[in-house]
């Protein structure tokens, strides 16, 4: 059951990603669909991969012709008012038709790996790997090959990192991502992608060809364009209560059954499936779901084909820390205490340019807070403190995790100060070419701590990447060089 949900996800997405293009191609009454239908046709034909990449640029061609009408301003206007701007996804769009050659087995089968991810417990991509499936693609056909939960993924993790990685990455994470439920500790999805697959390749002796990761979270989003679902029980499940749902009540609601509160779970997630599989939603609203959940970064992608995953890269699809110059900056959350208790947190930041004189000089402000009032009443579960060097005088809801705030590629990490030294001030490091400060921290309920990071470098406007988690992070951008 969980693997045909997932899978209806993936092809979903897929066939979402063109019914952009469509929408505003019918707008505008540009021959789009043509083009979409002969590459359709081709892909389960024998067609060569080299023949399908030029048709992926001949509606490649159609979508810049589209946008670029979109973005004019008055037309970007009208557009923004009924929410159908889709200008903003526009690398995303292109990456996924010039790799859709590639990703869809148009040549040999290719098996994915499609991973939800659990932004109740942080890692550096979103989410702690959940639900998992194994599909196969084939000329534009989608096959099951095996289903499974997060527990039966746990049993192939191993004591050492099974594929190479950087010194850095040694440096920073240890042999902990060799832990399967640990692999994306870091923001890079590539690297999360490729410990996974390389984890499965050492138990089963397969070769996965790429990681599909798809935030739950996002679910909400396609509510709101399929409307409420009605479970078994008479529940309903909106697109307002399904996070609060899924990701809070269900831990109490099941605490002594963690069985049935994941059939809930695959319950809420087969109900929407059902109507979206039967088109009771609106494709409008479904497009702007996928809109949202590519923006907010909760839908990545990584292929092993070297062609596809180029394409990737260049769209926040492909989850990457750029290497090339930039003036970007992140705050990203690792859960190490193994609660499910980032529910709670609340992320404040303020990225302020103090002054634009080569190098430039940009603060970053951090403002952390334990919104939980207390932890009387909550599942041991989700109160999990599994990390070691526990306090003596551990409060309840208390949350231990780490913060890493990253500057710009090139940068230097000029001074830090924090409010509490519960743990020292914390430390640099680097990844990917980027400064990092980092600091151990640990929330009492209702506790806050504020940190500050100055960084000296960085090219271009100022830019953040907000880490996939149950809450977005409030973010304010002060200034610019």
């Amino acid at each position: 059951m969980e693997g045909r949900i997932l899978l209806l996800w993936i092809k979903r997405i897929s066939i979402l990603l063109l019914a952009v293009i469509l929408l505003v191609a019918i707008a505008f009454g540009i021959r789009t669909k043509n083009h979409v239908d002969t590459f359709t046709r081709d892909l389960k034909s024998e067609t060569s991969t080299a023949a399908l990449s030029q048709s992926a640029a001949r509606i490649n061609s159609d979508v810049n012709q589209i946008l670029g009408v979109a973005n004019l301003p008055i037309v970007k206007q009208a557009l923004s008012l009924a929410k159908l701007n889709f200008v903003p996804i526009r690398d995303e769009i292109e990456a996924v038709i010039k790799a859709s050659p590639f990703l869809l087995g148009s040549d040999i089968p290719k098996r994915y790996l499609i991973a939800f991810q659990n932004s109740a417990e942080a890692r550096g991509t979103g989410g702690i790997l959940g639900a998992y499936a194994i599909v196969e693609f084939h000329k534009g056909s989608f096959k099951i090959v095996q289903t499974g939960s997060n527990e039966a993924l746990y049993k192939i993790s191993r004591t050492k990192i099974p594929v190479d990685v950087p010194a850095e990455f040694l440096k920073l994470y240890g042999n902990h991502p060799a832990i399967l439920q640990n692999s994306n500790l870091s923001p890079h999805f590539p690297y999360g992608a490729e410990i996974w697959l390389g984890l499965w390749k050492a138990k089963f002796g397969e070769q996965l060809d790429g990681v599909l990761a798809i935030d739950p979270s996002a679910l909400s989003y396609v509510l709101e364009a399929t409307g409420p679902i009605t479970l078994k029980s008479g529940e309903e499940i909106t697109s307002e209560n399904v996070v609060s749902e899924t990701l809070q009540k269900a831990y109490k609601r099941f605490e002594t059954d963690n069985r049935a509160r994941k059939q809930y779970l695959v319950e809420i997630i087969n109900s929407t499936a059902v109507k979206i599989s039967s088109g009771q939603f609106s494709k409008v609203g479904m497009a702007k779901a996928l809109k949202q959940g590519l923006i907010e970064n909760r839908i990545l992608m990584y292929s092993r084909e070297e062609n596809a995953e180029k394409e990737l890269a260049s769209s926040r699809l492909g989850g990457f820390l750029q290497t090339t110059p930039n003036n970007e900056y992140r705050v990203v959350i690792q859960n190490i205490d193994a609660s499910k208790l980032d529910y709670y947190l609340e992320k404040s930041v303020t990225v302020e340019a103090l002054s634009c004189e080569n190098p430039n000089q940009t603060q970053v402000r951090v403002r952390l807070t334990n919104t939980l009032k207390s932890g009387k009443g909550l599942p041991a579960y989700v109160l999990t403190r599994a990390d070691k060097g526990k306090p003596a005088d551990l409060v309840s809801g208390q949350h231990r995790f780490k913060l890493f705030v990253y500057g710009p590629t090139g940068a230097k990490l000029v001074s830090v100060s924090r409010e509490i030294r519960t743990s020292g001030l914390g430390g640099g490091s680097t990844e990917r070419k980027r400064p990092i400060y980092v600091a151990d921290v640990d929330l009492a309920p209702g506790q806050s701590e504020n940190f500050l990071a100055n960084f000296e470098g960085g090219k271009g406007k100022i830019s953040f990447v907000d880490q996939p988690l149950v809450r977005p992070t409030q973010l304010s951008i002060k200034g610019g060089c």
